[in-house]
């Protein structure tokens, strides 16, 4: 072979090498890239998650204890119990939680008019087992306030869970019940 031979066929070999490494250089270049765009979209899937738990919490506002915790997620009910102040009768509100943690007021049932019971709450009327049930109000209530009294408050259930009764809450306290994150 010839010194001319032998210089073309190390040039083809150089040339051949040269554009291999060319390619494995990309190659790795575009792994490298799918790799890092692969990171962020975890990275960023992560972040959108929401992994925040939401309680109901009953709160003593004269000196901010929480009484009452308990788990909520939305669509959650949450029913008020208790016994109209002047007409003497069972009243019931059913708020449901929404998205953005508030308490929207659903429904309100009680057995009879009377000073201070409102006769057009709500876009439906029905009578059904011995209450005026009022419907579709949706009433948004960032928080829910009353004054606790062991005669008026029955209960607070939640999905038809007791969570609490009036009598477990401070006579005659401040209360307050709002939904929040932990």
């Amino acid at each position: 072979m010839t010194k001319d031979r032998k210089k073309e066929e190390q040039g083809k070999f150089t040339k051949a090498s040269s554009a291999a490494s060319k390619r494995k250089k990309a190659f790795l270049y575009f792994g490298a890239i799918i790799s890092i765009v692969f990171l962020f979209y975890y990275i960023f899937s992560l972040q959108s998650v929401d992994i925040s738990q939401s309680y109901i919490k009953i709160i003593d506002e004269t000196t901010g204890e929480v009484l009452v915790t308990a788990e909520v997620e939305v669509g959650d009910e949450i029913t008020f119990h208790w016994i109209h102040s002047v007409e003497h009768i069972p009243w019931i509100e059913l708020f449901t939680v929404d998205q953005q943690n508030n308490l929207i007021l659903q429904e309100i049932r009680f057995q009879g008019f009377g000073a201070g019971i409102p006769h057009d709450k709500g876009k439906e009327v029905i009578v059904e087992n011995g209450y005026i049930i009022m419907k579709d109000i949706g009433e948004l209530y960032p928080s829910y306030n009353w004054i606790n009294s062991h005669t008026a408050t029955e209960k607070i259930a939640l999905n038809g869970e007791k969570i609490v009764e009036g009598k477990d809450l401070p006579h005659h306290g401040y209360m307050k019940m709002v939904i929040q994150e932990r």
